[in-house]
């Protein structure tokens, strides 16, 4: 018995999730930036954003069954890729309102946003 209960503790010690990086809503040159610029930046945080929270979503499934069927604690609660992605999403609300105020055209043509990670 103290045998598994060492191998258990053992396994749940090696569980490592990664910690996210977020992206900050403001960075400090976002004023020089321009309407090129910016709408470039969104496009490709939207499409970061979709496929980080994807990966996640896909991997919370994972977890959920490795959970139930091996050991809770093999289960990656960090979250990272979603919540990367929710920061992304953030930054984007930001660029889209300095494209407004710069006033840059047609930024209402931009790609919708995908869902957020919950």
């Amino acid at each position: 018995m103290k045998r598994l209960l060492l191998l258990a503790l053992f396994i749940t010690g090696c569980v490592s999730a990664r910690v996210a990086t977020l992206t900050p809503v403001q960075q400090a040159n976002d004023v020089q930036l321009s309407c090129a610029e910016i709408e470039r930046e969104y496009r490709a945080n939207t499409e970061i954003a979709g496929a980080k929270i994807v990966k996640n979503e896909n991997a919370d499934t994972r977890d959920f069954w490795l959970g139930v069927f091996v050991w809770p604690g093999l289960m990656d609660l960090q979250n990272a890729d979603g919540n990367e992605g929710n920061a992304l999403l953030d930054r984007n609300i930001y660029l889209r309102e300095l494209a407004k105020s710069k006033p840059c055209p047609d930024f209402e043509r931009w790609p919708e946003q995908p869902q957020r990670y919950t």
